[in-house]
């Protein structure tokens, strides 16, 4: 089953993109005014540039770091569904991203957080080696 169909595990919600504060799209705002800022995370993996959004892919083993904000939810159950359509999730699996839970390290404490995890080919992609996507 997917994680679009499931209820929420977790409250917490990891950003990498253009969920993070001073980004000033009507989602990041949404999330912001539904949410309370935990604090600013990471976890094992690479990010890359896919276009003006960038795309995460976790990896236990890597030596690479994806950096980020967590968010608590106040009603996951609402906010969840409308940041999956912003995320293009696919009941069928073939959106351009997955959301799946994952610990993320926050001031040395390992959280359970939700985290849209790119779903296609990197071959073609450029990694971003800093694992911070720019404010720009």
């Amino acid at each position: 089953m997917l994680a679009i169909h499931q209820q929420p595990v977790t409250d917490l919600l990891f950003v990498y993109g253009t969920l993070m504060q001073g980004f000033l799209n009507p989602y990041a705002r949404q999330l912001h005014q539904q949410s309370r800022f935990v604090g600013f995370g990471h976890l094992p993996g690479k990010l890359y540039r896919i276009s003006w959004f960038p795309g995460a892919v976790p990896d236990p083993k890597a030596t690479s770091r994806i950096y980020g904000e967590v968010y608590q939810l106040q009603t996951p159950t609402e906010t969840l569904p409308v940041l999956d359509e912003y995320e293009d999730l696919a009941a069928d699996g073939s959106g351009i991203y997955i959301r799946r839970a994952l610990p993320v390290l926050v001031a040395d404490q390992l959280l359970t957080c939700w985290i849209y995890t790119y779903n296609a080919s990197t071959a073609k992609l450029v990694p971003i080696v800093s694992g911070r996507w720019p404010k720009e």
